[in-house]
């Protein structure tokens, strides 16, 4: 059983988040395409879905006035939690020789491989959809840096999977690492970029500051994530956790660990601010143009709303909610990777059903 523990307040200087007038249409559209695609196919399914809450990823385009690029978003994070949950939950996630070419499978897609085969199973159609409704619309540079960070993901996934199937405990500087890689947070970062037609030169995009602003994003976002999936992931042996892995390291109780993830939280919330002051001297010092300001100006703003909007659908949305038990709300998860999940000789979880818990 884990300790009963209250998750410490975040203090965030941005505005509460405001949601897209836009955004009543987002689920229902939401769901026919994960319908569509077969990553849905129960109402279990449908209702573990809902409970997501993804229409709130208006968060993170509260100004964008047409319903395409804000369905475009939520139905590439819709993917994206249907990846996470199959990874972290099922079968997949603690066989690493079955995920590798499964990621491998996704890589080609997104560089458009000639050569590479028909999808094998649900997530690799959706992602092709995906795909085919984003790149057209895009430049080769941001489908370049869009593919280094699903790519990075991926490795990340791949990473955590291998101190899955080990039961090998991530040290401090190896869980710091992969927290930031494996939540997407990138994934939406550029995401961003691409529906608010971002042109952000590489002289800002490679810089010190803004390199800083969008890592400390990452680990502000998943490092709360962290905290509001505690019990649930303690309760089911998560290694991928920075509270999980700093009460092992540091022997620290439950409280303690989250009490000290919020302290790195509200210091990376400090290198957000400084690197955000320190931005414009870049430009000016670069000499470019009075549009790169303007862009660079934008660009802090959607990172701001990155940290924001996610922090404020933690607190809403009903992932979180601790009720059904752990064992009955796997019975939802489905294949969408066209392998098979929890065959008799495949390693497996011990799900303590006696814990109560819901999906991270």
């Amino acid at each position: 059983m884990t300790t009963d523990i209250t998750i410490p307040t975040i203090d965030l200087p941005f505005p509460v988040s405001q949601g897209n007038p836009l955004q009543q249409h987002l689920y229902p559209a939401t769901l026919e395409w994960a319908r569509r695609f077969r990553l849905v196919t129960t109402d279990a399914a449908a209702e573990r879905l809902r409970k997501y809450r993804l229409e709130l990823c208006s968060f993170y385009a509260p100004t964008v006035d047409s319903l395409a690029p804000l369905q475009l978003l939520t139905d590439w994070i819709t993917w994206a939690v249907v990846l996470e949950d199959q990874i972290d939950e099922a079968t997949a996630g603690l066989r690493p020789d079955l995920l590798a070419p499964v990621l491998d499978e996704f890589r080609a897609i997104i560089r458009d491989d000639p050569q590479r085969p028909a999808p094998s199973g649900p997530a690799m159609a959706a992602l092709a959809d995906l795909w085919n409704r984003t790149a057209p619309d895009s430049r080769p540079e941001w489908r370049q840096r869009f593919y280094e960070h699903l790519s990075e993901q991926f490795r990340a996934e791949l990473r955590a999977s291998i101190h899955r199937a080990a039961q090998s405990p991530m040290d401090m500087a190896t869980c710091i690492e992969l927290r930031a890689k494996t939540g997407w947070v990138t994934l939406t970062h550029d995401l961003q970029h691409h529906i608010h037609h971002i042109r952000l030169p590489d002289t800002v995009y490679c810089s010190t500051p803004y390199q800083t602003l969008l890592w400390s994003t990452a680990d502000i976002v998943m490092w709360t994530n962290d905290l509001y999936s505690y019990t649930r992931e303690a309760a089911f042996g998560e290694l991928n956790n920075l509270a999980i892995v700093l009460q092992n390291q540091k022997g620290l109780d439950p409280q303690q660990a989250l009490d000290h993830v919020r302290t790195m939280i509200d210091d990376r919330v400090q290198d957000f601010l400084k690197a955000g002051r320190e931005l414009p001297d870049l430009i000016g010092s670069l000499q470019l143009p009075a549009e790169a300001v303007a862009t660079a100006e934008s660009c802090l703003t959607h990172m701001q709303t990155l940290v924001r909007g996610s922090h404020d659908w933690h607190v809403s949305c009903e992932r979180y909610h601790h009720g059904p038990d752990i064992a009955e709300n796997l019975q939802s998860l489905e294949d969408v990777f066209g392998i098979t999940q929890g065959s008799a000789d495949e390693p497996s979880k011990d799900v303590p059903h006696n814990e109560k818990g819901d999906t991270p």
